[in-house]
């Protein structure tokens, strides 16, 4: 039986590289993804394209980013972490049946990060 940190394992490997045919096989054919940017660009996306695009393109924003696995509000999920130790984003993550991705939570909306970037925050 899956644990859920692992489907935030997977989604780390089949995002770090990018990989589309390993992040499609993760999501549910009718995962959302639901976008808090703090801003007109949040939104919610619907369907395993238009969210792995979605994931993808705001990994895009961030090329020199890494990815780490942390729990957000006590879910699983992948913190986006720039070089200087900055969290640009959180993922949170909710699994499904046989570890499929159902739901997605993006948070990029700079007030919610607040707490993730003080000194000895996190």
């Amino acid at each position: 039986m899956l644990r859920p940190d692992d489907a935030a394992a997977r989604l780390l490997l089949a995002l770090d590289p990018r990989d589309d045919v390993a992040l499609a096989g993760l999501l549910d054919a009718r995962v959302r993804l639901t976008i808090d940017s703090g801003d007109s660009s949040g939104g919610e996306r619907t369907g395993r394209t238009a969210v792995a695009r979605e994931l993808v393109a705001r990994l895009l924003h961030h090329p020199d980013a890494a990815l780490e696995i942390v729990h957000v509000n006590g879910a699983p999920g992948l913190a986006i972490r720039r070089p200087n130790g900055d969290v640009t984003g959180l993922i949170s993550l909710r699994s499904g049946w046989r570890g499929r991705i159902v739901e997605l939570w993006v948070t990029t909306a700079p007030g919610k990060l607040a707490c993730w970037n003080r000194v000895g925050g996190n």
